[in-house]
Formats: C-alpha cells, structure tokens, sequence
C-alpha cells in the first residue's frame, strides 16, 4: 500500500501555508563529485536520464548523493498533479516545490522524535488516550492498550481499509478527510486485532501522530517542523496543505524541493546531526530506520514511519530506508554505502510501483560497489 495515497476533493484543501516570512532558499553549499570517485556508472544514469527526457519515465527529479558528496542533479518536465489535483505537464527545477505525499509521515515521525527529547512526548510506550482525555470513550477494549509505538509502526490494530480506490467512499482515509472530526474519527473505529500484532497501513494512525505533538508542544504541526526541523536545515520554502477548517492534513500535506528532502536524508544518515546540532536523537534515529514489524508486501518492512527493504547493489545485499510517498516521492538511504537518493515522480496511483523500479532497477543498477 506505500504506492497508494488518496485523490482527494480539493475543496478541503483550501488553506496551504507557506513560509513567506523567511528568507527565500539559499543555494546549498554542496560539495560537488564525480561518478567515478563515487564508483557509480556514468553511462547507465545518463543513459536513464535519455530515457526520462524521451518520455520513457514520468521522473520528474533525480539527486544523488555519496559521502555526502552531490554526483547528480537533474530535473525533468513531466506530468504532475498539486495535491489533489492534476496540473498536468509542466517544467520541473532546483526551486520547484514537489508534493512529497506520503513522505510526510516520515517528517512527522522526525517531530514526535523531537518532542519526545523536548520531553513534550513522555514516553513512545505511552497509551494514546492518555494524550486524548476528551475522547476516553473510545477506549474499549483492546484500543485502550494502543501506544504512540503502535502508531509510529502502523500496528495500532485498528478496523482501517486504505486498500480500496481513494475514489471509493469506503476508503478510510478518505473518510477520515471529509469528517467533521478527523480525530474523533480515527479514535471511534473499532478494533480489529490486537495492537502491535498486524500491520496495517493508515494514514489515520499519522493524523493520530500529529495530534499528539500539536496537542503536547502548543504548536500547529507546520510551525513544529518549522522551527526545529526545518529551519535548522536551512529549509526555508515549503507547503503543508490544510483542510479548510485549518486542520493539517499529517500523511500527504507537505510540498518541499527535492534539494530539502535531499537535507532530510542527509540528517538521518549523519544520525540527526547538522552542522554540530543534534537536531533529532541519535538513538531516534536508530530506532525509526530499523525493520520492526513486516509490512503487507513480500521482503519489506517498517520502522516508524519509514519503510525498510533489501535490494541488491552490485550483487550483494544492502539496508535500505526510505521515506517513500505516492506517484514516485521517496529519499533512500543505504548507510552501509554513504549512499542517498531523492527521486520525484507523477506516477500518482500507479498500482504497479513504476518509480521504485526505476530506483532499484536503474539507479542501485549503476553502482559497482
């Protein structure tokens, strides 16, 4: 289900909220290198590049970083969509917002982290309904025993089906955006199975999230991420779509450059250090890119809201972490390697995961060791 996030009526989505009173972005200060000290195969990624130029892909961005070093920067014109809705094809560059989709469950995962060293958070073992008093009536039965844990590893075992067309008005996701009260929403489904025992991907579990650190830190989402994660990192132009009633929308909101999701990437693989700042504990770090539970699809799993997998680079086996959204949106990291890559696409709702196997296939496909 990573590859399926909801088109959705963007008549709720009136309200996306940018930082325009901040600076405008700085040109990062990257060190550049080449494909052959990388030990990448030149030929292959511009043999990709042809290919994605010809129309042959829908990539609409492809960066590549090795010890922390910038081998590759390109952007593509192709047909996108502004979430939800098509804009069709337009031209793509180094200053061009991206909808990120589902990477924004991963950002919202580095907020809780955030939160948990404010000591906002007390605790990921605590029970969610403690950070919900106005909702205890729900807390029956096994639902009473869900834990921030179950949220962040999509476990919380609740009666959730974001396996049908977002179309569909039984979509749960859906639902939950059209619900007067999206909170209340998520917290009155029923349970079923035990919490910790079954993965089940819901955007409903990161609304969840998300509530929990705005209710904790006093903080809107968007201005949270703002000031310690974003800012930090010298990100300074993003978007982060909001319903009309000015609630946030926490699994598919954020609109970033592919430059900036590049610098979150990078903070995972420096172990949430950034320029001599622990921006986000190591130890959250660990935790969040680490294969906790098996997710519904063959040899992947998941962290805390990032999803881990085991290609093969040059005929051996590699970690790989992504933060990894619809149409083709992810940030990979294979630390083993000081390897990274940021990709965006407008493969929106393409059943068949076309952009991963662009990554796996093609990009890992060029690295000799």
């Amino acid at each position: 289900m990573r590859n399926i996030i909801p088109i959705l009526l963007a008549v709720l989505f009136c309200s996306c909220h940018n930082n325009d009173d901040l600076p405008a972005p700085e040109t990062p200060d990257q060190e550049t290198g080449t494909f052959d000290e990388a030990n990448i195969d030149k030929n292959k990624i511009i043999s990709l590049e042809n290919d994605i130029n010809n129309g042959k892909y829908n990539i609409h961005s492809l960066i590549i970083l090795r010890k922390n070093k910038l081998i590759y920067e390109q952007y593509f014109a192709g047909d996108d969509a502004v979430f939800p809705t098509p804009v069709g094809k337009i031209p793509h560059t180094r200053d061009s917002l991206h909808d990120c989709r589902s990477v924004t469950k991963s950002i919202v995962s580095a907020c809780v982290g955030i939160a948990l060293a404010q000591g906002k958070i007390k605790s990921v073992d605590d029970k969610i309904f403690d950070y919900f008093p106005t909702y205890r009536q729900y807390a029956t039965g096994d639902k009473a025993d869900i834990t921030i844990r179950h949220l962040l590893t999509m476990s919380s075992g609740l009666d959730w089906n974001e396996r049908v067309s977002y179309d569909d008005p039984a979509n749960a996701e859906r639902q939950m955006l059209e619900a007067q009260d999206p909170t209340g929403f998520v917290l009155q489904c029923k349970s079923a199975a035990k919490p910790g025992t079954v993965f089940n991907y819901s955007g409903g579990n990161t609304h969840l999230l998300g509530q929990i650190v705005e209710r904790t830190t006093g903080m809107s989402i968007r201005d949270f991420a703002s000031r310690y994660l974003f800012q930090p990192l010298g990100i300074t132009n993003f978007l982060w779509s909001a319903r009309a009633d000015g609630i946030y929308w926490m699994p598919s909101g954020l609109r970033m450059r592919p430059l900036d999701m590049a610098r979150i990437g990078r903070l995972y693989m420096q172990q949430g250090q950034w320029k001599g700042q622990q921006l986000i504990p190591a130890a959250w770090i660990t935790q969040s890119t680490k294969w906790i539970v098996d997710s519904d699809e063959k040899n992947v799993g998941y962290g805390f809201q990032f999803w881990c997998s085991k290609p093969q680079v040059a005929g051996q086996p590699v970690d790989m972490v992504q933060a990894e959204g619809n149409g083709g949106q992810t940030i990979a990291m294979i630390p083993s390697l000081d390897l990274e890559i940021v990709m965006t696409a407008g493969y929106y709702n393409d059943v068949t995961d076309q952009a991963n196997q662009v990554l796996v296939r093609d990009v890992l496909g060029a690295v000799k060791k």
